[in-house]
């Protein structure tokens, strides 16, 4: 007779089927598991959904990882190419390992896996019968990382998360977990920390619960500035606002941070000059060098005692700053540092004169423009037209997810990036390759992304390609050759439709989605064409593939019964 469930262990359940319908209601359940258990324990990187599967991997041959996420100063670089990533010196490179048991214990033998996979996939060749691609696409990024983290000065932490719905942990575990550690350090001695999480159900529900405050008090030592009732501004202490700032667990609360400019920029010019205002210039004040800090909130408030409440306040101005901060504070006691940031403190729903508010404020930034992409006027119009029409349009990262939307109907401005240029540019390579990077490229932003471009047109391609992304999903491919296929299968898709390559936005108002029968023809197409080629990311991720493709694509066959020309 099985072992009745704890009424934690039943909640977990509970929580793990109610959502997985807005991931995908066919999903296994088990894989569900994964999938969310992943974006509750790294909830401080407010990964979307795109983000959270790029880095789930958990299939067979996955060494013990269902999950393997790499971050950059806490922005996901899982998916990327080392050699296209700008990584800048003294970052911090987060690497996040997650084995899940959807069951009542986590068995000894998960732990022996990493000890066994870590080293093995830790070098320039893993085998490709033992470990799947993904898997390898990881390690390889990883051990990049590690090899140039002592000449560029990143700071490494690895941590493994044990995932399932023990109610205790076994001693052999503990033992486990620390001759893990061992193998880790003897393998990848440059790592800083090393952290092993076997986590019991309770700490899991925990987990699970988990969630930003979103009613925070900044404090002054000073009346506040108030020129009208719904704004503020304040001088606050340096140690005053880096406790405002820093989450419970002594890291940068990162939900404070506007999502299109999180991206914090190093160790360059700008950066040095703060660090040494901060570390040198004691008998100077700090808001006197210092552009401050812009809050932009729900609600402005002032307190009785030289304070303001905010209500779901973010930080859209002052990134850099933030971090300089929050560097200068950990690295020595920083508790007696009298000198003061200024603070201004906007109460604004308006999304329009949001975004303007931060143009304007980062307007003189080193954030690049990408980072600001989704603030510009055409994204709001997007968002409103796909709204109007059905789709939900994730122009503030993870806000469609935190409504409760389901992910087949939520498509991220990335993701339409990709689609755009891979179908208007043509390179499906480039979309493959560079996830993270795609609206960084200002020249290929301003072809994918204007006013000659219809709503029609972002709407049908989108459309499809979620239709072509559900497909897939539900395919007998594994999630590498999805991954690799994906942005290939929806060029041909449209080049199938209007019998050529050269497709414009005009074309592109006409989109239909394709049958299924179709859709299976032109899958299988795609497929062929790329296992002769050597059928693996590397393939995929290439410029000369991309052109093979499209010579070799048969756009002009009549066996994709399903699509008409339009």
């Amino acid at each position: 007779m099985s072992k009745r469930l704890t009424l934690t262990q039943e909640t977990i359940k509970d929580y793990i089927k109610s959502e997985k319908n807005r991931f995908d209601e066919s999903l296994d359940e088990c894989v569900a598991f994964e999938i969310i258990a992943a974006q509750k324990l790294l909830a401080r990187y407010d990964l979307d959904d795109d983000e959270t599967e790029r880095g789930h991997v958990g299939k067979g041959n996955d060494g013990g990882y269902d999950g393997i996420y790499i971050f950059a100063n806490e922005c996901l670089i899982t998916g990327q190419d080392f050699s296209s990533l700008d990584i800048p010196n003294n970052s911090i490179i987060d690497i996040h390992f997650i084995q899940t048991k959807y069951q009542t214990g986590f068995p000894e033998v998960s732990i022996q896996n990493w000890k066994d996979s870590f080293p093995n996939l830790l070098t320039d060749n893993p085998d490709p019968q033992r470990y799947n691609e993904e898997v390898r696409q990881a390690f390889e990024l990883i051990l990049s990382i590690l090899k140039t983290a002592m000449r560029n000065k990143y700071r490494v932490n690895i941590t493994f998360w044990g995932i399932s719905l023990t109610t205790e942990l076994h001693p052999n575990l503990i033992k486990q977990s620390e001759e893990l550690k061992t193998i880790v350090q003897k393998n990848a001695p440059i790592v800083h920390d090393i952290a092993v999480n076997i986590l019991t159900d309770k700490e899991l529900f925990s987990a699970f619960q988990r969630s930003p405050d979103s009613v925070v008090s900044l404090h002054s030592d000073k009346d506040p500035l108030c020129p009208d009732g719904h704004s503020a501004i304040l001088a606050v202490t340096i140690p005053e606002f880096n406790k405002f700032a820093t989450s419970n667990d002594g890291n940068l609360e990162k939900s404070l941070f506007e999502a299109n400019i999180r991206d914090y920029q190093g160790n360059n010019s700008v950066n040095k000059a703060i660090q040494n205002t901060l570390r040198n210039d004691m008998e100077v004040d700090f808001w006197w060098l210092n552009n401050g800090i812009t809050i932009l909130a729900d609600s402005v408030k002032r307190d009785m005692d030289c304070s303001v409440t905010l209500i779901n306040p973010r930080i859209v101005n002052g990134l850099q700053t933030s971090n300089e901060i929050w560097h200068y504070c950990r690295e020595g006691d920083a508790s007696k540092d009298t000198r003061k940031v200024l603070v201004k403190c906007i109460s604004i729903t308006d999304q329009d004169v949001r975004a303007k508010i931060i143009q304007a404020t980062n307007n003189q930034s080193v954030i690049p423009s990408a980072y600001l992409r989704s603030l510009e006027t055409i994204h709001l119009q997007i968002e409103q037209y796909f709204k109007r029409h059905g789709l939900h349009y994730e122009r503030r990262k993870s806000s469609c997810k935190n409504e409760g939307i389901a992910a087949k109907d939520i498509i991220t401005v990335p993701f339409l990036g990709q689609c755009l240029i891979a179908v208007l540019l043509k390179q499906p390579d480039y979309a493959r390759a560079r996830p993270a990077q795609i609206l960084a490229d200002d020249i290929k932003y301003k072809k994918i992304f204007n006013e000659d471009i219809p709503p029609e047109a972002y709407f049908a391609l989108g459309k499809t390609s979620l239709f072509i992304r559900q497909y897939l999903r539900k395919s007998d491919l594994d999630r590498a050759e999805q991954n690799n296929l994906i942005f290939y299968v929806i060029l041909a898709t449209c080049a199938v439709q209007f019998r050529s390559f050269d497709i414009t936005p005009n074309y592109l108002k006409n989109l239909n989605a394709p049958s299924v029968d179709a859709l299976e023809d032109i899958v299988a197409a795609s497929k062929q064409i790329f296992d002769d080629a050597g059928g693996d990311a590397k393939v995929a991720k290439s410029a000369e593939f991309a052109k093979l493709f499209i010579e070799r694509f048969p756009i002009n066959e009549n066996d994709f019964n399903g699509i008409t020309a339009s």
